[in-house]
């Protein structure tokens, strides 16, 4: 048995309640007792190293100093004892007792006495005679083995210090891997011995696309941008994360994402041809060439990468590969004609397993994105579905292990609210509640295929993340969110969670000095069908929050404005237009809890809430307010976020418009969002069938306002004059994305936000 000392005094209580509602540690831990009573600290901690596991004393005596001020000592025998006793369970196992009878922490391993100082340190609360740890009973162990987090240092760079600092963090909520996206075509990050010129030449841009990709027409930053990761800094790195029980995997991207590399070599590309490294986000036609020459500079790159880092896994990537050049490279062709291969497709299956092979015999494991399956892979390899569940699901089922990570959960660069006081982003909407519903565990699979499940992570793509404040904002609270779901054997209701976070981890975030993101106490407008019209609230994290709401109305020549106090439980009706004159509020919301002024702007139209059938469903990650987005007076904005549009990926969108009377329709306008880089394009056509009672249908000959096109610029209309009530408006997207286009050979995106119909008396 190992001995702690700890220099505090008692106040004690008799009652005891069970308060995993009540809990001050995040992740929630199996087993939450609060009891009345506190230990109340006297600035120091009396610790008896002799037998306790050095790297855990170290790390709890440097984390009391820099958080409390309070010191770990040695050799002082005044005190209350505390016992460290190492027992026969699992690794990451550990118990906490703080009562005034005993008190013990128990501990699986070296691993589970570093979990069980993380809660000790969440639980230390500032007093009125200082600082305090409530009596309580813990028991805890993690229910994944990966509990993830990805940084992108290739888009944008991030120093050493600021690495440790991500890591650091990421520890002290039990997340146990760091995966490290070391290249990419905006820059290479790792020193290469064998390769200088991917550092001298590769790990710099002359330019960066200031704004966003979609932005028309583009701006730049002109100027020398970059850095790169010396193997001194990468041992530096590795040796922190391993004090701290994270493992470090490293992703070397291949055959795509590798601009950086060709500018640095642009033999090992099909053309051979000299370029830059860029300076713009997106996917690039120009990639590692297929035949053996740039394999085998792959293979001497992952040497070097073995030596660094013990990890299991070497991640390689694999993900959005344009098959542009193979198909009119000759040496791709002779790779594909050696080796009986039928197409493209096969031929990055036979690079991938080229370099699985040689990873398999250095005794390491190959992972990458889910688009490696195409074509198979070796039982060895391991599988991290992105594109949401099916790629998981079909790795499980092959029986490779896999790691959840997909987008409708866990991509922070996402937007935390659809507040306009958001930072830039890439576009969709990802708050914390959405977070919280994450499982790794897909419902389709059977419980022999769950084994492959190794657990899940959150990954950060740095395009619009330019300096390591704006990533603390993107990554917490939501880190917090995710790792309920991957160490939690039965994580508590989001509510609980809410609360426990207010009342708790806020101060604990900002006693950490992390710059998180505060959205959750921005309210949220939330809108909702009504007769005649829809209804709008307010929500916040706050249940009994109150704001101050000016509504200016502007409707035709009059114009007046309202104000008021709204709470979280109140409602506005906004009354869709009677007559032709379309009415424009603005609504501005203001309170002492938010840092600026909101302002949403609403168009109220005469089909303001109009009942819409969605017969082809949107795509989950795109789908903030069902049909009513398509009729809710809020027009999709670029940049856009996820809670404006309705999002489909399908070959054909189909929806049901009920005027809920027969009216006579002059014509029909939708709104599309036209966004090549995100893969996001306008259809090719729409068709409309009408019906005057739902049952019998009949195609209206839809005729464009102009004699050569529907589209004026974005929005879609069609002249109709027709009768009906019912319209059954169908969206007729490309088969897929042509060639030399963002996404080529994939189904496009389609996102649509307002319809309106122009109606008339016969």
């Amino acid at each position: 048995m190992h001995r702690i000392i700890l220099s505090i005094s008692l106040a004690v209580s008799s009652s005891t309640t069970a308060q995993i509602n009540n809990c001050p540690i995040v992740p929630t831990p199996i087993r939450y007792e609060s009891h009345s009573g506190t230990h109340f600290l006297n600035g120091k901690i009396l610790l008896d190293t002799k037998d306790a596991p050095e790297k855990a004393v170290d790390y709890l005596r440097d984390r009391l100093s820099v958080l409390y001020e309070v010191e770990l000592l040695q050799d002082d025998t005044s005190g209350l004892s505390i016992s460290l006793e190492n027992v026969d369970e699992a690794a990451g196992y550990y118990s906490i007792t703080m009562l005034p009878e005993e008190q013990t922490i128990r501990y699986g391993s070296e691993e589970g006495l570093f979990y069980a100082f993380q809660s000790l340190t969440q639980m230390i609360r500032e007093g009125n005679h200082g600082w305090e740890i409530n009596h309580c009973l813990i028991e805890d162990e993690p229910k994944f083995g990966w509990r993830g987090l990805h940084l992108d240092v290739s888009r944008h760079f991030f120093s050493v210090a600021e690495v440790k600092r991500f890591i650091d963090l990421m520890a002290m909520y039990k997340f146990n891997v760091f995966h490290w996206h070391l290249t990419d075509d905006q820059g290479w990050r790792i020193e290469i011995r064998k390769y200088p010129k991917l550092t001298e030449i590769g790990s710099w841009r002359d330019s960066t696309v200031h704004g966003h990709y979609s932005d028309q027409p583009r701006k730049y930053d002109i100027g020398r941008y970059g850095g790169f990761y010396t193997r001194e800094d990468i041992r530096e790195i590795i040796a922190f994360a391993a004090d701290r029980n994270v493992t470090v995997v490293p992703e070397i991207e291949m055959p795509g994402h590798s601009r950086a590399a060709l500018a640095a070599y642009p033999e090992l590309s099909c053309t051979g041809e000299r370029q830059p490294v860029p300076g713009l986000w997106g996917i690039f036609d120009d990639i590692y060439c297929s035949r053996s020459s740039s394999i085998e500079f792959m293979k001497d790159v992952l040497s070097e990468v073995i030596e660094l880092f013990p990890s299991e896994y070497i991640h390689i990537g694999g993900d959005e590969v344009p098959k542009k050049r193979w198909e009119a490279c000759e040496d791709c062709k002779k790779v594909m004609e050696e080796n009986h291969l039928e197409n493209v497709h096969e031929l990055q299956s036979y690079f991938i397993t080229q370099i699985d092979e040689f990873l398999t015999s250095k005794g390491k494991k190959l992972i990458g994105w889910d688009e490696i399956l195409e074509g198979g892979l070796s039982p060895n390899a391991a599988v991290m579905s992105w594109r949401g569940e099916k790629g998981g699901i079909a790795a499980a089922r092959q029986k490779h292990t896999v790691v959840m990570s997909p987008t409708t959960y866990c991509y922070f660069d996402y937007y935390q609210s659809g507040n306009k006081s958001e930072p830039l982003a890439i576009g969709g909407l990802l708050p914390l509640e959405k977070v919280y519903q994450f499982n790794p565990i897909p419902e389709a699979l059977t419980e022999e295929e769950r084994k492959y499940i190794l657990g899940g992570q959150a990954n950060v793509w740095t395009e619009y993340i330019p300096d390591f404040e704006h990533v603390e904002y993107m990554v917490y609270p939501r880190a917090l969110a995710l790792i309920q779901s991957l160490w939690c054997k039965e994580k508590p209701h989001y509510e609980d969670f809410l609360s426990n976070y207010l009342k708790y981890q806020e101060d604990f975030l900002d006693h950490l000095n992390v710059h998180f993101s505060r959205s959750i106490h921005d309210p949220e407008l939330m809108l909702e069908r009504a007769e005649n019209g829809i209804v709008a609230r307010l929500k916040a994290a706050d249940p009994n929050a109150h704001f101050d709401v000016r509504i200016h109305v502007n409707s035709g020549k009059s114009s007046y404005v309202n104000a008021f106090v709204m709470g979280t439980q109140d409602s506005i009706f906004l009354e869709r237009s009677t007559d032709s004159i379309d009415k424009i509020i603005t609504m501005k919301i203001t309170s002492d809890a938010l840092n600026d002024e909101h302002v949403h702007r609403f168009l109220l139209h005469s089909d303001l809430g109009r009942p819409i059938e969605l017969i082809t469903p949107p795509h989950p990650k795109y789908n903030h307010n069902g049909s009513l987005t398509l009729v809710d007076g809020n027009r999709g904005a670029i940049p856009w976020k996820g809670d404006e549009w309705l999002g489909f990926r399908e070959q054909e969108v189909s929806m049901i418009v009920d005027m809920e009377q027969l009216e006579f329709v002059d014509d029909i306008t939708i709104g599309f969002l036209d966004d090549s880089g995100s893969w996001i394009y306008l259809p090719e056509s729409v068709s409309v069938k009408a019906s005057k009672n739902g049952r019998c249908w009949k195609k209206v000959n839809v005729k464009p306002p102009t004699d050569h096109n529907h589209f004026e610029g974005s929005t879609y209309r069609a002249i109709l004059g027709v009768k009906a009530r019912y319209l059954k408006v169908t969206v007729h997207p490309m088969e897929e994305i042509p060639a030399g286009m963002p996404g080529e050979g994939r189904i496009p995106w389609t996102f649509m936000d307002e319809i309106q119909m122009l109606k008339r008396s016969e």
